[in-house]
């Protein structure tokens, strides 16, 4: 089992990968795909929230624009969607607690 550490650190990477390559621009040779991308971010952030508890407000900015993502990137917005991406990766997430 992965711990809060790993996981946050994989989610950061995930939030990294969809900040430049969602929802259309995931290189042909990787093994990452939008919807792979989509299902690890929603997987660990899923297994990483009721895990925090002292920063509980930034959790509830994440959530928000976590579904801004989603929503932009389904509609092909890239610029907002990696926007919303960007905000969240520029919390440091790695030192969520």
């Amino acid at each position: 089992m992965m711990s809060l550490t790993e996981k946050l650190r994989d989610f950061a990477g995930a939030l990294a990968v969809a900040s430049t390559d969602a929802p259309d621009d995931y290189p042909e040779w990787g093994y990452t795909t939008y919807e792979s991308n989509m299902a690890d971010l929603k997987e660990l952030w899923a297994e990483i929230r009721p895990k925090l508890k002292k920063d509980v407000e930034q959790a509830e900015f994440i959530e928000s624009k976590l579904q801004e993502a989603f929503f932009a990137f389904d509609a092909k917005e890239k610029a907002a969607g990696s926007k919303a991406i960007l905000m969240i990766y520029n919390l440091d997430v790695k030192k969520l607690r």
